[in-house]
């Protein structure tokens, strides 16, 4: 049920829906319910592929919280920190080493981990996520890339069992709660969802967003072509929002 929704929230899905839609019209010799439809259609195509709706949603969601810097006197690097890191998908492939196997989101997440754990002297890395096949989990991923990249071991713990944020959460509080200050990590536009989710278990945390996908100019550019980089990230914006509003009935 939870994929269909998402599938029908989809702005490219509701596009070639309405195109079905128009044609269907043609067909059964409804021509001006057709026409109206072909309006809506060219209307929903500028909307969903041009710069201005999507700069907006997006850059709505990506700006309420910034990276965690060193300087910030509320953070102390000799206090005791968790730096929990949520997966963000991974692949298979025997011949290929774990950073290889890590999507570019996961990565982007895991290098801000990596930067924090690195400038804060009492701290240890805790990677989340699971494998839906049952083959190597994406925590496991994480925590090797990371040894690749110099972090000990001893500085990482890995949670293999939650599938989604809110099962992250629960897991992470059933082992720590109240025990640590904690970092979180994740895409920035999954950050504002992610900080509720873990609010909801009683875990206060600190923010520190990565993968940002609009950055310095490119924030405010609200003009230009229609392209499929505005149709994706609008797609983002919606899934967050409609995930947003879930969590908050449910």
């Amino acid at each position: 049920m939870t994929l269909l929704i998402k599938d029908l929230l989809d702005p490219f899905n509701i596009l070639w829906f309405t195109i079905f839609i128009g044609l269907a019209c043609i067909f059964f010799n409804k021509k001006v319910a057709a026409k109206r439809i072909f309006i809506f259609t060219g209307i929903w195509f500028f909307v969903i592929s041009t710069p201005f709706v999507p700069t907006l949603l997006l850059d709505s969601l990506e700006r309420q919280y910034e990276p965690v810097f060193l300087q910030d006197s509320t953070i102390g690097t000799s206090t005791p920190y968790h730096i929990l890191v949520l997966g963000g998908g991974h692949g298979f492939d025997d011949r290929l080493p774990a950073n290889s196997l890590l999507s570019t989101t996961a990565l982007g997440r895991l290098f801000e981990g990596i930067r924090l754990h690195k400038k804060i002297t009492d701290s240890r890395l805790i990677l989340s996520g699971y494998s839906s096949s049952g083959g190597t989990t994406q925590a496991e991923l994480l925590r090797d890339a990371a040894l690749f990249m110099g972090v000990k071991e001893e500085n990482t713990f890995i949670q293999t069992e939650p599938g989604n944020t809110l099962e992250e959460a629960e897991s992470y509080a059933e082992k720590f709660l109240g025990e640590y200050r904690v970092i979180l990590v994740t895409s920035a536009v999954h950050m504002p969802r992610a900080v509720k989710l873990f609010n909801r278990v009683g875990i206060e945390v600190i923010p520190s967003p990565a993968n940002f996908h609009l950055k310095g100019s490119h924030r405010y550019v609200y003009i230009g072509w229609p392209s499929l980089e505005n149709v994706e990230k609008l797609r983002m914006a919606v899934h967050e929002y409609a995930a947003i509003l879930k969590y908050s009935i449910v």
